[in-house]
């Protein structure tokens, strides 16, 4: 009888463990399916990747879609919104159009705005004090708005160039060095 007692005191204890190792390995397994979908939906910026095409409004209300780019080469430059502000020492709206206004006759550029909004109007306060002169994607995010698009990037500013065969052949972070992108975009812009 006493052994009766026993087990059945026992009994809750090992069905709660069990319960619990049961729901740590289906949260496990819930993670894992959520990171292989958000590695499929991933767009590929590191060198020599082939970015999948990807498409979104820009700020100006049009639909930026890479895949209008086909055949073309195409800069991408993705940027945190505090970025869009001078500071004291770099000033990273200057030196993006200057790239700009160097290459947009013979190739195409579009920036990615990333970073957390509390809303709408801080953004476009971001906005109405930088003079970015290419079209621009909002992929900034806040408490009710995720970001649209999903890439592998995770350093600001980064500079992508994507060839006309749809490869990166540039993929580099940081501002103020921008002095290989440039080599390689003079090469293309030479070539044709």
């Amino acid at each position: 009888m006493n052994k009766i007692l026993l087990l059945l005191a026992i009994l809750p204890f090992l069905i709660s463990c069990q319960n619990k190792k049961e729901q740590k390995d289906n949260n496990l397994e819930k993670l894992q399916k959520q990171v292989q979908e958000l590695m499929k939906n991933q767009i590929d910026f590191f060198m020599n990747g082939t970015p999948k095409y990807f498409s979104a409004k820009t700020i100006n209300g049009k639909l930026f879609n890479s895949q209008d780019f086909k055949n073309k080469n195409l800069v991408v430059f993705i940027y945190d919104k505090s970025y869009l502000k001078k500071s004291d020492t770099y000033d990273m709206t200057k030196e993006l159009n200057e790239i700009y206004n160097s290459y947009k006759d013979k190739i195409k550029f579009v920036g990615i705005i990333e970073g957390y909004v509390e809303n709408q109007n801080e953004l476009n306060e971001y906005l109405k004090k930088s003079k970015i002169l290419f079209e621009q994607i909002d992929n900034t995010k806040s408490h009710d708005k995720p970001e649209i698009l999903n890439y592998n990037m995770y350093c600001s500013p980064a500079k992508i160039l994507i060839n006309s065969n749809g490869k990166v052949i540039h993929s580099s972070c940081g501002g103020g060095n921008s002095y290989e992108l440039i080599q390689k975009l003079d090469s293309i812009k030479n070539f044709r």
